[in-house]
């Protein structure tokens, strides 16, 4: 009973000691986050904000092709902004003379939409987060005044091939017309020549 009792204490005091080094990032107080892969609509501005250092710092900034980009730092954030459609990678580091408890907020901002915020609390005297921006263009929806110019369009053309196939069928119809008075008349002279001879052939007959 005694082994099982020493056994049992020791297991509680591993388990303790895992749940408390679970609880602080590292033991030489240097948290060190995951990156982060982000998505957003030209022009994008990432704000990071953090609690007061004057160490900090941005590197390894690249992206894929020639484009324009800005960024603004500060002793509690770093603001990163893109104009141009493409992919970005930066990592920014902030230190600290002693080991620091905080929330590290980063708002992202796409186009003209409402930011969306990110938050992850950190603990250590080193904070470093590396980010993958990518930035595409704002897809364009038509508007109310798109669509119904669309529709008006739509039953224009509409109407237009109704009226053409109005006339077509209105003229077939006028020339089949024409040509049963043609038709009509041509019989009429034919009747009329047919009795013209029959009395000029009855008449000397009868005289």
């Amino acid at each position: 009973m005694k082994n099982k009792a020493i056994l049992i204490a020791a297991v509680l005091l591993l388990l303790f000691s895992q749940q408390h080094a679970s609880m602080v990032y590292c033991q030489e107080g240097t948290a060190e986050t995951a990156g982060l892969n982000l998505q957003s609509y030209a022009p994008a501005r990432i704000l990071i904000s953090y609690t007061y250092t004057n160490n900090f710092s941005v590197t390894d900034v690249s992206s894929i092709g020639k484009s324009l980009y800005k960024i603004t730092s500060g002793p509690t954030s770093i603001e990163f902004k893109a104009e141009d459609v493409d992919k970005y990678t930066f990592t920014i580091e902030i230190k600290y003379a002693a080991i620091v408890a905080q929330s590290v907020q980063v708002a992202v901002f796409s186009a003209g939409n409402p930011p969306e915020g990110i938050q992850f609390n950190v603990k250590g005297n080193v904070v470093r987060v590396k980010f993958t921006l990518t930035v595409t263009a704002e897809p364009r929806y038509p508007s109310a005044q798109d669509v119904a110019e669309q529709v008006v369009l739509q039953v224009s053309n509409q109407l237009a091939d109704f009226r053409e196939q109005t006339d077509t069928i209105v003229s077939v119809q006028n020339r089949n017309v024409e040509t049963q008075w043609y038709l009509i008349i041509f019989n009429l002279i034919v009747n009329v020549a047919v009795l013209a001879v029959l009395l000029l052939w009855i008449r000397p007959r009868t005289s």
